[in-house]
């Protein structure tokens, strides 16, 4: 005797498949707007979404080919072979539009790194840039179609249940009775309510007016400034009081920086500061405040070593549209010429090398030496497109501000003297 439902794991993708196909096509319609931190989680979850899609729909359908399955209900030959067509179509549309997307990501002009749910590395296919057109007209094609399919299905079940008295939905839903009306419309609920969390996902944050006012400019298109640090006369008179006059001349020695050193950094995206810092750099500083001008600083920094705080945007940052580390690793910056400002406050002036650019960059930093121990820690700023950083769209500074802060702070020591 035939089966008459399907089963429990046929049951359960087809359930499963239909709350994310209901998400995806929602979330798709949100993927417009400004390039905000917002908008490119919505990027990254519609690619973990459809690659999830893809590898149930495969799932699915070796579930329908290789295990029992309930016949097809009667009726006439038209109505028979529609229904087996949207089947099948679902079929395309389940496998196909993730392919497309799959393609559209892989051949996009600017790549980003898949990471799945933020956990999960997924390669890019391995296409040329011509793939690129086709697959984004038929990644569009295929929502339409799904949404065609879904009214198609949507309707043909409730027309057998309802007004043929056939129990379909007892076949996908083992615990329907009856005209299973309750069912049917708990089952639209949760269709509708996926579809509303993929219109929701990830909102655009209210921004006031004032934050989304880009920050100050930079000195020059290629010269980077420093970031005075405004104090009040309290905090003045404070500082003041603790400088201590040094009654013999400091050596010009070698000081080690101690672990537990910090290289930050921070962006504007959208108007929103995004934060980050770099886990692996090194400094080879040779310092006395008495013969600054002997002085020399070198910091290198392991730019693969950036960390937003998000996987993807930390793989965006390591592409060729940002820091390009595979042909430029390292970020150095060089300074002979520091000066006293007076107090505990020195600027040191030298170069940044960063992508293959070399430009005059500039540091204020606060440095308070106690006997053989130093606490440094200080500020500065660089326009990233002087450097490169930022290819193609994200060249603009409308999304991405020009200007990114640097704030540093680290303990060093030097041989006792």
């Amino acid at each position: 005797m035939p089966t008459q439902r399907y089963s429990y794991t046929a049951i359960t993708l087809h359930w499963l498949i239909a709350l994310l196909l209901a998400f995806q096509i929602a979330l798709g319609w949100a993927l417009e707007g400004n390039n905000s931190p917002e908008l490119f989680a919505r990027y990254q979850l519609h690619k973990s979404i459809g690659i999830t899609i893809l590898l149930l729909s495969l799932a699915r359908l070796a579930a329908r080919l290789f295990t029992p399955r309930p016949p097809a209900s009667d009726g006439p030959v038209w109505t028979r072979a529609l229904a087996s067509t949207v089947h099948w179509l679902f079929y395309l549309v389940m496998i196909l539009g993730p392919l497309t997307g799959w393609l559209l990501v892989s051949t996009a002009r600017v790549q980003v790194p898949t990471l799945l749910y933020g956990l999960i590395p997924w390669p890019h296919l391995p296409v040329g840039r011509s793939w690129h057109e086709p697959a984004e007209s038929i990644h569009g094609a295929m929502a339409w179609l799904a949404i065609g399919l879904f009214a198609l299905h949507i309707a043909g079940a409730l027309r057998h249940q309802w007004l043929l008295g056939k129990p379909e939905l007892q076949r996908m839903l083992p615990f329907a009775r009856g005209k299973a009306a309750g069912v049917a419309i708990g089952a639209l609920a949760l269709v509708g309510a996926a579809f509303v969390a993929g219109q929701t996902v990830y909102p655009e944050r209210p921004r006031p007016a004032a934050e989304k006012a880009a920050p100050p400019p930079v000195a020059t298109p290629t010269t980077s400034a420093t970031v005075p640090v405004a104090k009040d006369d309290e905090t003045t008179a404070i500082e003041a009081a603790e400088e201590v006059p040094e009654d013999t001349a400091q050596p010009l020695a070698d000081w080690t920086v101690a672990p537990g050193g910090r290289l930050g950094f921070t962006a504007r995206w959208n108007g929103e500061a995004v934060d980050g810092r770099f886990d692996r750099w090194r400094a080879a500083i040779r310092f006395s405040p008495d013969e600054l001008a002997k002085s020399t600083i070198r910091v290198t920094v392991d730019l693969a070593s950036a960390d937003t705080g998000d996987g993807q945007r930390d793989d965006s940052l390591k592409s060729s549209d940002f820091f390009d580390v595979v042909a430029h690793p390292s970020a150095v910056f060089a300074a002979r010429d520091i000066r006293h400002l007076g107090g505990d406050k020195y600027e040191a002036r030298g170069t940044l090398d960063l992508r293959g650019a070399s430009k005059p960059a500039t540091l204020r930093f606060t440095l308070r030496i106690d006997g053989d121990r130093a606490r440094v820690f200080g500020t500065a700023r660089i326009d990233r497109t002087a450097f490169g950083v930022g290819q193609g769209e994200w060249a603009a500074t409308d999304a991405i501000a020009a200007a990114v802060d640097i704030a540093f702070s680290f303990n060093a020591t030097r041989p006792a003297s």
